[in-house]
């Protein structure tokens, strides 16, 4: 291993460790909440796929070429790579029902603000189940050529002559797009819906003979769930449009000698990675539940909480008298056991 294999290796590993740990932050902080924000369990499923894809773009890649080592044998690759495009096809999945979802929780929020556990986990299992067989079924085809990790390629390798000619690559395109594609016209109902109704809301605050009754409680709460919900959109949209840019991207430089694969890996990774960030930069709840989270748990005050609770006055002075009490306890009880029968 030479410096450039370092370099190219801990730089995917590290990635692929802070993504991963960074976004474990974010489902911690939206797991706390997903009773009251309905839209957090699909993210959460979301999250879910791009911490396998941190894995096996980042930290598997790093290690890879931190080893020299392809590491699985090679008369896995054909099984390793049902596990691959499994994952790879779930996301893309994903972002679909992110779509909806988005669309849904401004379309009808009382609907979707009620949606019950049970049809948000069948509505999450879906892209896991249609990305699973989708991945099953194409490797039963003879000219579905699979690709494999190859330390000196510095990514993903194949017979790229043969993965070409076969159709395969013309496969992933054509998948690729049709499902890039889908997600925005359910993002462009959703921008219509909210402009229209934010319209109509200005409108009616405006009016004079408005008979809107004052907001209660319940109708601030519903609200202020309907404007998180809102809020979410901003980072689903640009993270669609930054995995576009990221498929042209790999569609003109992968094949291209291995710094070129190095930089499908890193395209690969950072798609997932940059989700989080987006959500911690648009998402003023989940960024405040992180940061509690993070001053809770890694906040060295918290480490002299109990110092400073038994070094305080009013500690000392109860601590003085539990052992004043405790000293004449003893002192009565072998007067006891001394004194004469």
């Amino acid at each position: 291993m030479d410096v450039s294999d370092a370099a190219a290796g801990m730089f995917l590993l590290i990635l692929g460790i802070v993504g991963c740990t960074l976004y474990g932050l974010i489902i911690s902080a939206m797991w706390k909440m997903i009773r009251d924000i309905v839209g957090f369990r699909f993210l959460i499923s979301q999250a879910l796929t791009d911490i396998l894809l941190m894995i096996q773009f980042g930290i598997w890649p790093g290690i890879v070429i931190l080893t020299q080592n392809e590491i699985i044998n090679e008369a896995w690759r054909h099984n390793i790579h049902i596990y691959l495009n499994f994952t790879w096809w779930a996301m893309v999945y994903h972002y679909t029902v992110i779509a909806w979802s988005r669309l849904a929780a401004v379309q009808w929020p009382n609907w979707f603000r009620t949606l019950p556990y049970g049809t948000s986990i069948l509505i999450c299992a879906l892209p896991w189940f249609a990305g699973l067989l989708q991945s099953l079924v194409e490797h039963q085809f003879a000219w579905f050529t699979p690709l494999y990790y190859s330390p000196s390629r510095y990514g993903m390798h194949s017979d790229w002559e043969q993965y070409q000619l076969s159709g395969t690559d013309t496969y992933y395109m054509l998948c690729n797009v049709v499902l890039m594609v889908v997600p925005f016209p359910l993002y462009v109902l959703a921008l219509a819906v909210l402009f229209q109704r934010n319209t109509s809301r200005n409108l009616q605050l405006r009016s004079k003979y408005s008979h809107t009754p004052i907001a209660t409680s319940s109708y601030v709460l519903q609200q202020k769930q309907l404007s998180i919900e809102t809020r979410l959109l901003v980072p689903c949209i640009i993270n669609t449009v930054l995995f576009v840019i990221g498929q042209v991207f790999i569609t003109q430089c992968s094949k291209h000698g291995k710094w070129m694969n190095w930089a499908v890996m890193v395209v690969f990774a950072t798609n997932s990675f940059v989700n989080p960030l987006l959500y911690l930069f648009f998402s003023s709840v989940i960024r405040k539940a992180v940061i509690n989270t993070c001053q809770k748990n890694f906040s060295l005050s918290a480490i002299y909480y109990d110092y400073e609770g038994r070094s305080s006055p009013r500690t000392s002075s109860i601590v003085m008298k539990m052992n004043h009490r405790d000293s004449t306890i003893t002192s009565h009880l072998n007067c006891r056991v001394h004194s004469p029968a």
